[in-house]
C-alpha cells in the first residue's frame, strides 16, 4: 500500500490541485460535472471562506498528489450570536489512494489542526449523488470524527428557457439593482437578517473589495425597498473567471434531450448547451434574504433575476435553499435540474456544541 504524507499547500501545488479536480468528477443528476478553478485554484479560495487552509497528501515514494482537502474559515451566526466557524470543503481524493487507513489519517492531520486552531463548529456539504462520501465518512466510522446531519440542502439548476412574465412586488415595494452607496446598508441588512439563521455568513463593508465577493458589482445585486428601506436582496454572481462547472459527460435521457433543446435554441433566444467537455454557463442566486421571509417579496426578487438573466448567454441559475427554508417553494415556480446535498456539522471536540432550531442557511456561491 502506497504511503501518503499530509502537509498544506503551497503556489507550488496550484497545477497539480487543478489537475485533480479535473481528474475527479462528480456524478449529478445524470450528468458528469467537474468543479474546477481555473486559472488557479487558490485565487478562488476567498469567496469561500475569510482564510483557507488547504492541505494536500503526496505519495511518499512517487511524489504523486493523493488527495486534498480544506478548511475554510468564516464568520458566522450560530444561535444568533457572532462566530468564527469552520467550512470543510473541496475533498478529493484519487481513485488509488482511496482506502480507509488514508482517510483515517487525512481526519488525524484534521484533529491536530482543530487542535491548534479551533473553532465551535464545522460544517461540510456531501452531494446527494456521492453515495461513497455518505457511506464513508458520514457514516459514523472508527477512527473518523461524528458527521451529524443537519438536513437537505436544494441547490436546484433552473433552466434560463422561456422569458416570463414579471412579477409585481406587493404595493409600495419596489425593486430596483444597487449602486455603490447602497453597500453599507446591504450590509446592515444582511447580517440583521442572517441572525435568524443557522451558520449564515456574517458581512462586513470591506467585503466587495477584499477579494471575498470577488467579481461583484453593487449593480449585481437586486433590492427590494418599502418606504425607503431595504426588505429584500437577491445577488446575480457569476465567478467563472475563477470558478468553472464543466459536464464531462451526459447520462440517459440527457443524451437525447440535449440535441432536440439545441436544436430549439437555434430558433430562440435561449443559450445551446455546451458539447460534453465543455464549460456551463450559468451564475449563483446569492445573498438571498428577505424581512420576514416574505415569500412574495421574494418571488418578485427572483423573477427580476430570471427576467434579467434571460437572453445573457447564460444556460442556468443556481441558487441553494435548505429543506426547511421558508423562501424555497419560490424555486418550484422554475424548470430545472434537481440537485443538492446533504448538510453535516463535524465533531472535532468531546461533545457537540448545542444548536438550537434555527433553520440553517446556504450560500449556493459559496459552497
Amino acid at each position: 500500500m502506497p504511503q501518503v504524507s499530509f502537509q498544506a499547500a503551497s503556489a507550488a501545488d496550484d497545477a497539480d490541485l487543478r489537475r485533480l479536480l479535473r481528474d475527479n468528477p462528480m456524478q449529478q443528476g445524470g450528468l458528469t460535472l467537474s468543479f474546477r478553478r481555473e486559472p488557479s485554484y487558490f485565487a478562488a479560495c476567498r469567496v469561500l471562506g475569510q482564510s483557507a487552509e488547504v492541505f494536500i497528501g503526496r505519495d511518499r515514494q512517487t511524489g504523486a498528489l493523493a488527495g486534498v482537502g480544506a478548511r475554510y474559515r468564516l464568520p458566522a451566526y450560530i444561535n444568533g450570536q457572532a462566530h468564527s466557524i469552520v467550512y470543510l470543503a473541496d475533498l478529493r481524493v484519487q481513485t488509488a489512494y482511496r482506502n480507509s487507513i488514508h482517510l483515517r489519517r487525512a481526519y488525524q492531520f484534521l484533529r491536530q489542526r482543530h487542535a491548534a486552531d479551533p473553532a465551535p463548529v464545522y460544517t461540510s456539504m456531501i452531494l446527494q449523488d456521492n453515495r461513497a462520501a455518505l457511506a464513508t465518512i458520514a457514516a459514523q466510522r472508527a477512527g473518523l470524527p461524528p458527521y451529524h446531519p443537519q438536513g437537505t440542502v436544494h441547490t436546484p439548476l433552473i433552466l434560463l428557457g422561456w422569458q416570463k412574465p414579471a412579477i409585481a412586488a406587493p404595493h409600495p415595494i419596489a425593486i430596483r439593482r444597487a449602486t455603490a452607496t447602497d453597500w453599507a446598508n446591504i450590509v446592515a441588512f444582511l447580517n440583521r437578517e442572517n441572525a435568524r439563521y443557522q451558520f449564515a455568513p456574517i458581512f462586513h463593508a470591506s467585503d466587495l473589495n477584499n477579494g471575498r465577493l470577488r467579481g461583484m458589482q453593487p449593480e449585481n445585486i437586486l433590492l427590494a425597498e418599502a418606504n425607503g428601506s431595504i426588505i429584500g436582496t437577491l445577488a446575480l454572481w457569476q465567478q467563472s473567471a475563477f470558478r468553472q462547472l464543466h459536464i464531462d459527460a451526459y447520462h440517459g435521457a440527457w443524451r437525447f434531450i440535449r440535441p432536440v433543446y439545441n436544436a430549439l435554441a437555434r430558433l430562440t433566444p435561449l443559450a445551446p448547451l455546451p458539447r460534453a467537455g465543455e464549460a456551463l454557463k450559468y451564475a449563483y442566486l446569492s445573498l438571498m434574504a428577505v424581512q420576514n421571509d416574505n415569500l412574495a417579496v421574494f418571488r418578485a426578487l427572483l423573477r427580476q433575476a430570471y427576467r434579467a438573466s434571460h437572453g445573457t448567454g447564460l444556460h442556468y441559475l443556481i441558487g441553494a435553499f435548505h429543506e426547511r427554508h421558508p423562501l424555497r417553494p419560490a424555486f418550484a415556480d422554475y424548470a430545472g435540474i434537481p440537485s443538492g446535498g446533504q448538510l453535516f456539522t463535524v465533531q472535532f471536540d468531546s461533545e457537540p456544541y448545542p444548536l438550537d432550531g434555527r433553520v440553517p442557511y446556504i450560500d449556493a456561491a459559496a459552497i
